[in-house]
């Protein structure tokens, strides 16, 4: 059940992370074109751009943290055993769960003291620019709940 759960959320992620790209390539493309082409540049394709490039860097965090395949440096664990490595791991997820829950609580603050100035050229909530921040805090609890599932149904060989 945990691959499964892991494998949805995983192409999920996946295929958000690839419509986001192609969303900023064609808006540079877009931008580009108007801008040198036709002298008509649009105002809000920078900041719609910024909002972009933030969805994609907590995407990105809570795809890495799902697929452990963000950076890690092994200075500890080439000394610990595999229960140690697997303490170790439980920690960091733990601390992950725990920063994950505390961050997505906070942003929600942010988003209400936001929720009445309008952002320049979109003419829409400036709140809407800290909604990436409570979701990927809360999928960053979500992967780190999934990797915690995954390492106790099978405490051999996840380390």
């Amino acid at each position: 059940m945990e691959a499964r759960v892991r494998a949805v959320l995983s192409r999920g992620l996946q295929g958000l992370i690839g419509a986001i790209v192609v969303c900023l390539v064609a808006l540079a493309f877009l931008q580009v074109v108007l801008r040198y082409v036709f002298a008509a540049p649009l105002l809000w394709v920078e900041e719609i751009s910024v909002m972009a490039l933030i969805w994609l860097a907590w995407i990105g965090v809570v795809y890495l943290w799902l697929s452990r395949a963000h950076i890690a440096v092994d200075l500890i664990t080439t000394v610990l055993t595999p229960a140690g490595r697997r303490r170790l791991a439980h920690a960091f997820d733990g601390l992950a769960l725990l920063g994950g829950a505390v961050l997505g609580l906070i942003s929600l603050g942010t988003i209400e003291i936001y929720s009445g100035f309008e952002m320049g050229s979109l003419e829409i909530e400036a709140a809407i620019k800290y909604y990436p921040i409570t979701a990927g805090g809360a999928g960053l609890a979500v992967a780190a709940i999934v990797n915690i599932w995954r390492r106790l149904g099978s405490p051999e060989d996840a380390a």
